[in-house]
Formats: C-alpha cells, structure tokens, sequence
C-alpha cells in the first residue's frame, strides 16, 4: 500500500539530481526492474561508496524495498541533509513514519514539500492525510481543499474531500462534491460507494438502492466496499423488499462476504417473510459473530420470532438469556411484557416488572421513564 502511494507520488518529478557514480547504475537498474531487491542492495554493499546523492538513493530505495526500514531512515535521512530540496527522501521517510504510526513527524516532511512543490497536488492530499490522522480536522480539510482545487477530477482526492467533510458534519457539502463529481465520471467505485452510504444516512433508500446496484454490477470486490452494499442490503429492507435483501445477502455469500450485518439484515427480511426458522438460524448465525453488544439486539430479533409464532414461553426465554447476558433493562420489560399480554401470567409479569423498578429507581432516558410509569400503572391495583 505505502509502496503503491510512493510510487504515484514519485510519477509526479525526477527522483533525484543525475550525478556520476563509481558503480554500475545501469546492472542496479536491471535489478530494481526485475525486482530482485536482495541482489540490488547485496551489489551495493560491494562496491565503493561515492559521496553524491544518487548512491544515497539507490542504497535508501535497496533497504527500502528490502523492508529494512531502520537502515533506509538512516540513509535517507542522511541524504535529506546533504540536500533538503530532493522530494524522494522526504516522501520514504514520510512513508516510514506513517508505517510506524507517527503521523506528526511524517507532517513534517509532507509540509515542507507542499513549500517546495506547491502546484503538486498529492502533497497536499498526504498532508492531508496526515493532519486527519491527528485529529485536526480544520487543518485537514484546508489541505485537501488546496489538493482539490489543484485536481478536482481526481477521485481519491474527491474521496478524501467527502471524508473529512463528514468528520467534520459537513455533509451536504460533502454530497454536493460527491454529485459534482459524478455529472462527469462514474466509474470510480469508491465515489459510488461514498454516494451510496450518504443516501442511506439521508433516509433515501430509493436512491441508495440505485447507486449500490449499480456498483454491484460492475462487480466491485465487497472486502473494498462493504460498508456501501451493507446499507444496500438494509435500503431494501427499509423499502420492505425483502426478496431483494435476501438477493444481496446470498450475493455477498458467493464473494465471500458475509459478515454479521448482511446475516442480520436476512434474518429480518426472513422474518418479514414469515420464514421464522430460517431468521432464527440466522440470529443464531449472528450472536456466533458477536457476543458483545449487538448480540442483544439478536436475541430480541429471535424473541419477536417466537411472539410472532406464538411460541411465548420461548420468547420469555430468550428475554431472559439476553438479560442474563448484558443486563439491559429492556429485555426486563420485555419478559413482563409477554407474560402479561400473551401468557396473562400476571404473577411471574410482576415479578420481572418489580425486578425493572429495583435495577431503574431512577430513569436516565426517556424510553425507561415510559416503562416506569407503565410498570407503576400496572402494579398500582395490586398494591391497593
């Protein structure tokens, strides 16, 4: 990934002053083309060192692409002070610093070369980069402005842009640029992507619902977007379609994609469809996934189920495992709830409503104060 972004960035200007060297650069080129890195740097230990900066290169780039990345810092390091106007040292140990997990010190290097090369706009955009790792979102979204206003047709700029944008609860700005962007080019998937995520966010499922079919068939890897064809999954669901959910659950499944998200979206599309065994195999399949705090919202989905074909007894249950587990008031009233209303058990009812009031003397949310007054207008008569 990072040699990737080097790379392009490196596309922009020469790497380096040509200089004359004791050593052969035309075999050390047969070597970097042919990939053969522990050859390059081998043949570089073996001759003698001249003191000009295109040796400093070749020996930073060899450690480099040897992932030696210590001895390359050092060299390029070393090659940064013998001149600091040379892009490519800067951009490695930019790089390396990012690797390490020092956004602040590779935001020095990625400053200095938007001095140097202010009509580059990659600079701009790793800079960038660097200042939203650091959370300094005014300064990121400065940055990558300047990139945009460089190269507005760039896609992973326009990307970027939308991102922080949003970071930042921009985003009506961040969907016009998305809209701008895509009057003239449709074919970047990760746009399609952001566009489809922004729409599903706004409540509009139609639209979301067009955009992410129209990534799906271009067949797009889910593993770089799946955030995008979840909220495809769950537009259709919201729109009640849920032949269309299960569509793109069991597309997900042959990409390899599935993930608790898409198994869960099923199992309600399943539910919708009144196809209770295959939603609960699904649940199941989900609290497997997760048996954190989402698993909670699983066995109430399994517990809607069993209400829904009329297996109460297994609904109480399935309450009473979920608040067992993680302890969430809900689950309480819910427990009372079916007992009363389906079972008209009203003894064991008052006994998980009692047990609510214990745990809740005082409701933090407006939810719990609902189910508090309920639960004293429902006791009330037994304690005259």
């Amino acid at each position: 990934m990072h040699k990737q972004i080097i790379f392009s960035i490196l596309c922009l200007i020469p790497v380096i002053v040509p200089a004359q060297a004791s050593y052969n650069r035309d075999r050390l080129q047969q070597f970097f083309q042919n990939q053969e890195y522990e050859q390059s740097l081998a043949y570089l230990k073996t001759v003698p060192a001249p003191d000009n900066e295109q040796y400093l290169f070749d020996l930073g780039y060899a450690c480099y692409m040897n992932e030696d990345f210590k001895q390359a810092r050092s060299v390029f390091t070393a090659l940064y002070q013998k001149n600091g106007s040379l892009p490519a040292p800067q951009i490695y140990l930019a790089s390396i610093h990012n690797m390490n997990r020092e956004p602040d010190s590779a935001l020095f290097y990625y400053k200095n070369l938007t001095r140097l090369f202010p009509e580059q706009y990659k600079y701009w955009q790793a800079a960038a980069a660097a200042w939203y790792l650091l959370k300094k979102n005014d300064s990121a979204i400065a940055c990558i402005r300047k990139s945009y206003e460089l190269k507005p047709t760039a896609g992973k700029v326009v990307y970027d842009y939308c991102t922080y944008l949003s970071g930042a609860k921009q985003k009506n700005q961040a969907e016009q640029l998305i809209d701008q962007f895509l009057r003239f080019d449709t074919t970047y998937a990760p746009i399609i992507g952001k566009k489809v995520n922004l729409s599903f966010t706004a409540g509009r499922y139609s639209e979301a619902v067009a955009w992410g079919e129209r990534l799906r068939s271009r067949d797009v890897a889910p593993a770089e977007l799946l955030s995008s064809y979840i909220n495809l999954l769950f537009s259709y669901l919201n729109l009640k379609r849920p032949d269309s959910v299960i569509s793109v659950y069991n597309w997900l499944l042959l990409q390899d994609a599935n993930n608790e998200s898409a198994a869960y979206g099923a199992a309600l599309a399943f539910a919708m469809k009144k196809e209770y065994a295959v939603s609960d195999s699904l649940l199941t399949e989900c609290i497997g996934f997760n048996i954190q705090e989402m698993a909670a919202t699983y066995y109430r989905a399994k517990a809607g189920n069993a209400v829904a074909v009329q297996n109460y007894t297994r609904a109480v249950a399935l309450y009473d495992t979920s608040y067992y587990l993680f302890k969430d008031l809900l689950d309480l009233y819910q427990a009372g709830s079916v007992l009363h209303r389906f079972l008209k058990n009203n003894t064991r009812a008052t006994a998980y409503y009692k047990r609510f009031l214990q745990v809740c003397p005082h409701p933090k949310t407006d939810e719990e104060a609902t189910i508090t007054r309920y639960i004293k207008e429902f006791l009330s008569p037994q304690k005259k």
